[in-house]
């Protein structure tokens, strides 16, 4: 786990069909999406960790728009976003939900969703922040600005928070689950500030 801050997708569209027996029979469609955002363990809500970049930077982009950063493809190891796996990473990201692609060898369908980040802008070099508003959140209800207390209530026993009081660097992570982060405190009205995943690129 990093000690330092660093820094979906479902969209149902709605059909109503409608019939009367004394008149013709008609069908209206409404664009009237309603999207479920789920921070999980597998990736974002049905956009998979596995997954190409061009699908999920496509499935992220239809919902939010045109990504804020794009990395390009660089060294896993230029510690940018944390020394990831593989030869090469890149991170595409929206505000402060930043996907992670890895490549392990040098073949382009070698590229693959890795992990993601939910609360670092890298834009602003500041953490706990959620500049385009995108409320994501866990199954759990687990987002940024979560507290200690709601960590508890959603993980139990299963919740870890560990850190150094005289750095005040506090992380946590939830057994047998992918999912860690940053909070800044241990004390029950404490707050998170960084979601991510373990492994991930340290």
């Amino acid at each position: 786990m990093r000690t330092r801050l660093k820094p979906l997708l479902v969209a149902v569209l709605m059909v109503t069909a409608s019939c009367s027996p004394d008149v013709a029979a008609t069908t209206t469609s409404e664009a009237a999406p309603l999207v479920s955002l789920a921070l999980s363990g597998d990736g974002l809500g049905d956009v998979l960790l596995g997954f190409p970049p061009d699908v999920v930077t496509a499935d992220i982009s239809a919902l939010f728009g045109e990504p804020d950063l794009d990395s390009g493809w660089i060294p896993a190891d230029a510690n940018l976003f944390g020394s990831c796996p593989g030869v090469s990473m890149r991170a595409v990201g929206w505000g402060s939900l930043v996907t992670i692609f890895i490549n392990e060898g040098t073949d382009p369908l070698g590229e693959r969703f890795y992990t993601y980040t939910y609360g670092y802008d890298y834009a602003e070099n500041e953490g706990g922040v959620d500049p385009r508003g995108l409320d994501l959140s866990t199954e759990d209800g687990i987002g940024i600005n979560a507290t200690v207390t709601d960590l508890e209530r959603a993980y139990g026993s299963d919740l870890r928070i560990s850190g150094n009081a005289e750095l005040d660097t506090w992380s946590f992570d939830v057994a047998d689950s992918p999912l860690r982060g940053l909070v800044t405190g241990p004390d029950p009205t404490d707050t998170v500030t960084l979601l991510e995943l373990s492994p991930g690129c340290d």
